[in-house]
């Protein structure tokens, strides 16, 4: 019997999510239930610039599998950290953030490396506790200094959200939104996958509760048609469709 913990407070019920549905917000951000092992939805590469807190080791993705009640396990951590940075460097975002903790922190500086001209690595910490440390690992093609160093996780991704340069912010791990919460706040677009839709429904509420409005609309990555760029098409009861040929 999963852990009521893991129900989120329920928002899950107030605001369901299917796996063959897009969540479009009235801002025109989307997001999506999506394993990162399925082909990259192809609304995720409006994104320029990243900031993602992925699972930090095998354990720890193992159990996000089964928080979201799903009967994958995997054996090799290695696979999904080469599949994150796939998909990062098929976004190509032009600044690119990714939290870590240190048993990863080498393997993720060398894969940003592959990948950026400038990378560097800033300490912090999780849930505001200065003894849960953890790395967010930047990307970048322009050498950057940035006042992240010793933040908490949290107040990273709302300096970011607040102060990037950027059109759309993408989260590959969306987990409960911090980083969709925030870009809304900003008056900027977000794109994101989250495999769990009980943590991605805890987003849903969180933009509802702060004045937005959203709506589910069908996903098919097989009828190519464009993303709705006005908001009065988002809302005129069209399908929007899996499309890349805009982006």
């Amino acid at each position: 019997m999963p852990s009521k913990k893991w129900d989120y407070g329920d928002a899950y019920l107030r605001h369901p999510i299917s796996d063959n549905q897009l969540v479009v917000f009235d801002n025109m951000s989307v997001v999506k239930v999506h394993d990162i092992f399925d082909p990259l939805p192809c609304f995720m590469k409006q994104a320029d610039v990243i900031f993602t807190d992925p699972p930090w080791n095998l354990g720890n993705l193992n159990t996000f599998y089964m928080k979201a009640q799903k009967q994958e396990r995997h054996n090799s951590f290695e696979r999904f950290y080469l599949r994150l940075f796939e998909c990062i460097a098929d976004i190509n975002p032009r600044s690119c953030y990714v939290e870590v903790g240190k048993t990863y922190l080498s393997e993720f500086i060398q894969e940003m490396k592959k990948l950026y001209k400038y990378v560097t690595f800033y300490n912090s910490s999780y849930y505001h506790r200065k003894e849960n440390i953890c790395y967010v690992v930047h990307g970048s093609y322009k050498r950057k200094k940035l006042p992240l160093d010793y933040t908490d996780e949290e107040d990273a991704i709302a300096w970011v959200c607040k102060n990037e340069e950027y059109d759309c912010i993408g989260d590959l791990c969306m987990g409960r939104g911090l980083v969709g919460v925030n870009a809304y706040k900003n008056g900027k677009r977000f794109v994101g996958t989250e495999l769990n839709h009980k943590r991605l429904a805890v987003l849903l509420e969180r933009i509802v509760n702060i004045g937005g409005t959203y709506r589910l609309v069908k996903y098919s990555p097989y009828r190519p048609a464009s993303l709705p760029t006005t908001a009065s098409s988002l809302f005129s009861g069209q399908d929007i469709l899996h499309d890349c040929r805009q982006l």
